[in-house]
This record gives structure tokens, sequence and C-alpha cells, in this order.
């Protein structure tokens, strides 16, 4: 098993559906990959959906009780649980181009050292309004001609405005784990495992995927962006299961992850508390001179 597709999902049948079409019109070989799908303890038909590509896919289903948000949880049993030598973590909603899985296969068998590929979203972060009005012309079914509506519309990934001022080369940036977001990147089963996996006390949106990038950069895995490994982030509304607004729950994050390690590059996370859009990279970039 060349690729393992990590999926956590909480009642989101129908995006969730839209992500498995991609993935059954994938170029790489169905032997060569499977997926996994893990409930956060949901209530809908996500059981019977799975099932109901068992003929299509090599896909295995699990349920967590509902103890509240638990998406690292949930990525930990699937990675636990997978049996490829690569991991690839998608979202609900995350429709993947063709040959998305052959391109992070590839470049992690040629890749000298472990590795970290963030893929590109576009679509990811847009305004609502902006979405609606190419949601007629997106299709799973065709991913690639989605990409190029995606493109003209100018839906690109909401990082794109970092990857043009600090460049493409995430080796030059003194933190490239602040975009280690699980919407669509893959590592080394190896590589997460020794890295301790997610940690499971982020409970609210947002943290425990960067703080698990962090250890990755730590373990001397190479950071790279792989924009030519396309997918689009399906227009919908955003569903946190958290109390907090996104910004808030933002906040808590950082000065976690600052608390707990303590480092150079996140101690400059304390200077940018309360601002909604920024980046820590910039930040470094422009106060560390």
């Amino acid at each position: 098993m060349n690729i393992s597709v990590v999926i956590p999902t909480y009642n989101r049948q129908t995006l969730l559906q839209h992500t498995l079409e991609s993935l059954c019109r994938q170029t790489l070989d169905k032997e060569a990959f499977e997926v996994i799908v893990v409930d956060d303890g949901g209530t809908d038909q996500s059981a019977a959906l799975c099932q109901s590509f068992e003929h299509r896919l090599n896909i295995r289903y699990f349920w967590q009780t509902d103890a509240g948000f638990r998406p690292a949880k949930a990525r930990n049993v699937g990675i636990v649980a997978a049996e490829g030598e690569v991991i690839l973590m998608l979202d609900s909603g995350i429709i993947l181009s063709q040959q998305g899985l052959a391109r992070h296969v590839q470049r992690h068998q040629s890749a000298e050292l472990n590795k970290v590929v963030i893929g590109y979203v576009y679509g990811f972060k847009a305004d609502q309004q902006a979405l609606t009005t190419v949601i007629e012309s997106v299709s799973s079914e065709d991913v690639d001609a989605s990409v190029q509506v995606m493109q003209q519309a100018g839906l690109f990934d909401s990082r794109q405005w970092q990857y043009d001022e600090l460049g493409k080369n995430l080796a030059m940036w003194p933190a490239p784990f602040d975009i280690f977001w699980t919407a669509h990147v893959s590592a080394k089963r190896s590589e997460l495992i020794r890295a301790g996996l997610f940690d499971e006390s982020f409970t609210s949106w947002g943290g425990e995927d960067v703080d698990l990038g962090i250890r990755l950069f730590h373990n001397n895995n190479k950071y790279e962006l792989a924009d030519d490994i396309c997918a689009i982030h399906w227009p919908h509304f955003e569903q946190s299961g958290s109390s907090e607004t996104e910004n808030e729950a933002a906040i808590n994050a950082v000065i976690k992850i600052n608390q707990k390690y303590q480092s150079w590059q996140t101690s400059y996370y304390m200077k940018t508390l309360g601002e909604p859009l920024y980046s820590l990279n910039k930040v470094v970039r422009v106060l560390g001179k």
C-alpha cells in the first residue's frame, strides 16, 4: 500500500460524498491506496455512504463516540489504522484532482529526505458570496475542469498571498509549520508516529495541525509546497463544532502552542494576538530584522 487517505468527518455526509467521488477518479491504481474515514460521533448516514463506495474504493469507516470536538483524535485513529507508507490528510469537502494521489506518492518516493508536502486548495477560506458564483460549475466528477473555473474566478488558496510575498521555497521560510493545514497535506506515516501524532488535548477549532507541524519541523522533515497538486474546497458554510469564534479559537491555540514549545519562532505568535489575518513567517521576517 503506497498511500492512505485519512478523512475525519462529523455530520458532513454530502461533503464527504464529494470527496469520495473525487478519489474514485484518481489515476493511481486502486490497489495502491486506501481511504480511511473516521466519524467524530456524527449521527447522519456517513456510515452507509462509505459502505456504498466499497465496490469503488478500498475504504474503511471508523466511528468514535461524540465527546465534543475531537478531529485530532479522529485523525490519530486513522493514522494508526493506516497501512500506507504515506498519509494524505484531507477534510470532508476537499475534492482532489485526478493525479493528486499519484503526485503525492511520487513526491515522497523521489525524496532523499523525509518531507511534508503542502497541497494547494482552491477556494479555501474564500468569501462565501464569491464561492456561490461558481458552485454550479464545480464538480467532483471533473475536478481538473473545476480547477480552471476556480482560477478564472480568482478563488485561489488563502495562502497564495504568502507564496507571492515570501516565495514558494518553504525551506527558506523561518516557520513553514504555520501553513501545515490538514485540509490537504501529506507526510510519511512513520514520521507522524515518531512525532507523536496529533495532540488530542486540542479540542476546539484549529491548532492541532500546526502543533504537529512544529514537531515534524523539529524532526527535520523538509517542507515542500506542491501547488501542482490541486484540490478544491467545496463551497459550504463552515461548521467548527465549537462555541468559540474562529479568531478566539486561533488566539487560544497560539497561546497554548507558544507555552508548549517556547521557541523563538512561536514567540512571535504573541506579537500578533487579536489579528484575524496574518502570516507568522512574514511577522518573523519583518520584526526579526
